[in-house]
């Protein structure tokens, strides 16, 4: 979590260079609401891995107590592990993306339709809960929580790059390392792309388990169903409430629960499945935004993110009120912004309040 943290900068500085580039090729690389919804979704989930460090370090620890062997730190330790949080974190990939619940965790990262660095940051706020549980293993081998958690700060850096287009395949690389050209394979939404590629560093746990697909069409980026917004809080909600849709119309108490743990695909008797829609080709949501509402959505906006890095910094030694207060204001921060940025009556409302709360807020911190 620090290493994420103190590599802000740099990955602001090296989405400066991809829109440098993307403007010397004559490439509109950014759209303005979307890199909104990108920041404030994985500020969102650091904002709560601040939260509920407690919970979602306590099972790692617990869990090392009773280890069974000691592991120092060397080269070969280094390495073993290296390995090993990557091959978790394959399967926890790729079990997010086959699992409705953690699905729904998970799909906030796949939802932008454009494909940029700021996706990379684009997160879902409570994916923690369930990617955690993969790493479980590691700490009862005997990898310490401290290098646990530098090699799992490390396979996040990694990944931050392969979020561009502007980067074409890399030769003898792609049949190890997990490249933007595989990456972009992941994040597309056309039939033969779905569910592939789910590595983090490298691609061979794709290549070993079939879940590997070369890029050979052209992407069309985000998910299936386009959740036609730009409000982050909607964003990240909408999955879940579309879950629990579902999980109402099921008939059969016993597929009620079913909904939340089968394949996204699946449909319980009784429910038909949703027209099917094309999805290569077609256009990407947008939103007509004023020069004033987008003027006030940045500068707030980036105030708002600056405040929350200072949160990041001292969270962890805040009380837990104090931590849950900033996440309260954060989450109205979220859905007020978005509101304002998608024209909504309410937006007004909810920024005049969380704006009259945030003395309070700074107070805290």
């Amino acid at each position: 979590m620090r290493l994420i943290t103190l590599s802000i900068p740099l990955f602001f500085v090296l989405m400066g260079i991809e829109w440098l580039a993307g403007r010397l090729r004559n490439r509109r690389v950014f759209r303005g609401p979307d890199v909104f919804a990108n920041l404030s979704l994985g500020s969102a989930q650091t904002v709560f891995n601040v939260v509920a460090v407690g919970l979602l370090a306590g099972a790692y620890v617990a869990l090392y107590e009773h280890r069974l062997f000691d592991i120092p730190s060397s080269a070969l330790a280094w390495t073993g592990l290296m390995l090993g949080v990557d091959f978790a974190y394959y399967w926890f990939h790729r079990a997010s993306h086959r699992m409705n619940l953690a699905w729904a965790a998970h799909a906030p990262h796949h939802q932008s339709e454009d494909y940029n660095l700021a996706v990379a940051l684009r997160q879902g706020p409570i994916q923690p809960l369930f990617s955690r549980v993969f790493y479980l293993p590691l700490a009862w081998l005997g990898f310490s929580p401290v290098m646990f958690a530098t090699a799992a700060g490390l396979n996040t850096l990694y990944q931050f790059w392969v979020h561009t287009e502007l980067i074409g395949k890399l030769g003898p690389l792609e049949w190890v390392l997990s490249t933007p050209s595989h990456h972009r394979v992941h994040h597309a939404c056309n039939g033969r792309y779905l569910d592939k590629n789910h590595g983090g560093i490298l691609i061979i746990w794709d290549r070993l388990f079939g879940t590997f697909e070369p890029e050979v069409e052209p992407v069309t980026y985000g998910t299936v169903k386009q959740v036609r917004t730009f409000n982050p809080l909607l964003a990240a909600i909408t999955p879940f409430r579309e879950l629990a849709a579902l999980s109402w119309k099921a008939p059969r108490p016993l597929d009620k629960l079913k909904v939340w743990f089968m394949p996204p695909e699946w449909r319980p008797a009784g429910v038909d499945a949703p027209a099917s829609e094309p999805v290569a080709g077609r256009a990407r949501f947008d939103v007509p935004i004023p020069r004033r509402v987008a003027l006030y959505v940045g500068i707030v906006g980036v105030l708002t993110l600056l405040l929350t890095v200072l949160f990041l910094g001292r969270g962890a030694s805040l009380p837990l009120p104090s931590r849950l207060a900033f996440a309260a204001w954060f989450l109205a921060s979220m859905g007020g912004l978005g509101g304002v940025l998608e024209g909504r009556r309410w937006g007004r409302w909810v920024e005049a309040v969380r704006l009259a709360a945030a003395p309070f807020v700074v107070a805290l911190l």
